[in-house]
């Protein structure tokens, strides 16, 4: 009957020690878990901070490159609209005008290219124009038969392709005289002139 009690005794207090490991072990986890959410909560708060921080820079970066470029980008808007506007203006100018004017800009186009071509015999394409004006006009500045053959050039649909098409018969030259080459001409070295007078000078240079 002693050994009984004993043994109840024993059992009561391995549960008693048993017990008070496990409230140890609970009270434990909880001050670990506690630990770790505070942790991780600091960690959440800072790496919101730095993020926040990291957005800030790159959002002032981006207002300052934006701010630096809009000036850039409305000079270029506006070159870009001054150049097409002389183009577009130059262009409605140039196909008003009559056939034999046309001729004229064309022939004032040949008297250029006369160095290169003269003493040589030609191969002639014509765009727009009549055989007998494109045969006048290399006549009359390039020389008399100087025509080794001229035959109208089928039109591929591109601005401005009227006028003459020549090439030495030895292939060493070829001559676009057109009033394509003539409007390049006229943008290359008037440009300032005509958007000056376009524009009435509204706008900087």
């Amino acid at each position: 009957m002693k050994e009984f009690r004993s043994t109840e005794i024993l059992d009561k207090e391995i549960q008693e020690d048993a017990r008070r490991k496990a409230e140890k072990l609970l009270k434990r986890a909880d001050i670990d878990g506690q630990r770790i959410i505070d942790e991780t909560e600091s960690r959440i708060k800072t790496v919101e901070a730095e993020k926040k921080e990291l957005y800030a820079e790159r959002l002032k970066n981006y207002s300052n490159d934006l701010d630096a470029s809009l000036p850039l980008e409305k000079e270029r808007f506006l070159v870009s609209f001054q150049n097409n506007s002389i183009i577009e203006a130059t262009k409605k100018y140039i196909s008003s005008l009559p056939e034999k004017q046309k001729e004229q800009l064309v022939e004032q186009l040949l008297v250029h290219y006369k160095p290169f071509l003269e003493n040589k015999k030609l191969s002639v394409q014509y765009t727009g124009f009549s055989k007998a004006s494109a045969q006048t006009l290399i006549e009359k500045n390039i020389g008399k038969q100087m025509i080794s053959s001229i035959t109208e050039r089928k039109k591929t649909g591109t601005d401005f392709e009227d006028g003459l098409y020549i090439e030495t018969e030895d292939k060493s030259v070829m001559c676009r005289v057109t009033l394509a080459e003539l409007l390049n001409g006229v943008m290359d070295t008037n440009r300032f002139e005509l958007a000056n007078t376009l524009f009435r000078g509204r706008f900087e240079q």
